[in-house]
């Protein structure tokens, strides 16, 4: 039946505007499905489009969190018996290694100071002679030949995927030295989910023992343009982790300063500087002296060492007394100590020394110094890329404080299986076992090859 309100020249007309502009959305949601399982593609819009959505679900969860109308009132934090935690050889039924014994040095015996401004990433500048050790620590740097140029032949660029530059980084460098690697079978190995935030240097050790035992890797601390320079010599590259300023915000008021790691191939004295391979930008890019030092200085200047076995002799004597771990732990003690003293308003300072007093033992110093840079604002990703931070409060029975570290940094991101095993060890801290049990199961379904979470869930299954 015609309908009397409608002109009789009225025609039933397809809404095709709005079916096209459907169509179009639908083609992009699969073009872009599809086009994320191309490598190549994925690497370039995976970070924008995951910062993105980051950001977005995170500002969302601050909003929520602001206005809940009922907060529990703060509680003075509690502190916990610690756990006695059995060596992890014992715990995986294994043969202890024996340790060389390396005679430890006396304190300072002449010690020179020099002022050094005090800012985050600033470092003093000093010298002291042990009259036992046949050697002076220096936290300044030699001089060089003025000719002196290394440019060593970096491997083929593989730009990093989501969360993979450690592995990209760690693929070129056994690229280097003839290895045909790739970023994804190394992150398939150490850290499966896309979503794993990063990973360490303790990561790619374990990597390099278990599937390139012709090869030998070492982890050292304090380095400085004499190591660099020494190792460059010898046609030895140098991984390391430095400071930057991410160019995406993952969070409302986000400081965006992360770190990144680089393969340093070349140094030139006429320009002072440095040559490396950034796994986002390419292999051809130069830094000055200064500049790499300051933004290596947020992570205590570690250096990572990869070579074949047979030329430990060629590294041993490029190092000089810091290939020995005990010499090297010795003089960083020194020199960070000296920073911390010379340098009380400067975080990084403070913090460093701390990472050092965790590394000789004296976890209540750490954890003292951890405090003390706190307070003088550290960037808001370093505890998530600091272990030792959690593990100094997890050896003193901080559980409260490992919870109020721990809860925000899983808000931004709930894929970090090592938060996952200290939130667990912090419950069992407290006597819930079943909590500290679920945490682990967490952490194991989303990496089961980390070597923390594998040690949780054996300490779950065997002494509990």
């Amino acid at each position: 039946m015609k309908n009397k309100n409608r002109p009789f020249f009225y025609e039933k007309k397809s809404h095709t505007f709005r079916n096209i502009l459907l169509t179009f959305f639908v083609i992009c949601i699969f073009g872009l499905f599809l086009g994320m399982q191309i490598p190549r593609f994925r690497q370039i819009i995976a970070e924008p489009l995951y910062a993105a959505g980051s950001f977005a679900v995170n500002t969302a969860k601050d909003f929520f969190d602001a206005t809940r109308r009922y907060k529990e009132p703060a509680q003075k934090p509690q502190t916990y018996d610690p756990l006695e935690l059995p060596d992890k050889q014992v715990l995986f039924a294994e043969s202890l290694e024996s340790l060389s014994e390396i005679t430890q040095a006396d304190p300072l015996a002449d010690l020179r100071q020099t002022p050094t401004v005090s800012e985050f990433g600033k470092v003093a500048e000093w010298e002291y002679l042990d009259p036992n050790l046949n050697y002076a620590i220096r936290s300044g740097n030699s001089s060089l030949p003025e000719d002196t140029k290394i440019r060593l032949i970096p491997p083929v660029f593989e730009h990093a995927d989501l969360n993979n530059d450690g592995a990209a980084i760690l693929s070129a460098l056994l690229r280097y030295w003839g290895k045909v690697e790739n970023q994804y079978r190394i992150a398939g190995r150490i850290h499966p989910n896309a979503n794993d935030p990063m990973i360490s240097f303790t990561d790619m050790l374990g990597f390099i023992e278990e599937s390139y035992p012709d090869f030998s890797a070492l982890l050292r601390i304090n380095g400085d343009k004499d190591t660099l320079t020494a190792l460059l010599m010898q046609n030895i590259p140098v991984l390391i982790r430095i400071r930057c300023r991410s160019p995406y915000s993952f969070w409302l008021h986000d400081d965006r300063i992360t770190g990144k790691y680089i393969i340093v191939f070349g140094y030139d004295s006429h320009t002072d500087t440095f040559s490396y391979q950034d796994t986002f930008k390419g292999n051809t890019l130069e830094i000055s002296t200064e500049e790499l030092m300051a933004d290596w200085y947020p992570y205590q200047r570690r250096y990572f060492v990869l070579y074949p076995s047979e030329q430990d002799d060629i590294v041993r004597e490029a190092l000089s007394e810091n290939y020995f771990e005990e010499l090297n732990d010795q003089k960083a003690e020194a020199k960070f100590r000296t920073d911390s003293e010379m340098l009380p308003e400067n975080p990084g300072a403070q913090f460093n020394y701390g990472i050092v007093l965790k590394m000789i033992g004296d976890e209540k110093g750490a954890w003292d110094y951890f405090q003390k840079a706190a307070e003088l604002s550290l960037p808001q990703r370093f505890i998530g890329e600091y272990p030792e931070v959690l593990e100094t409060a997890f050896g003193l029975g901080y559980a409260d404080e490992m919870d109020g570290l721990i809860d925000p940094l899983l808000r931004r991101n709930p894929y970090d299986e090592e938060l996952l095993v200290y939130r667990g060890w912090a419950a069992i801290l407290r006597g819930d076992l079943k909590k500290g049990s679920e945490c682990f199961g967490s952490a194991q379904r989303i990496n089961p090859n980390n070597e923390t979470v594998r040690y949780a869930v054996k300490y779950i299954e065997t002494m509990l």
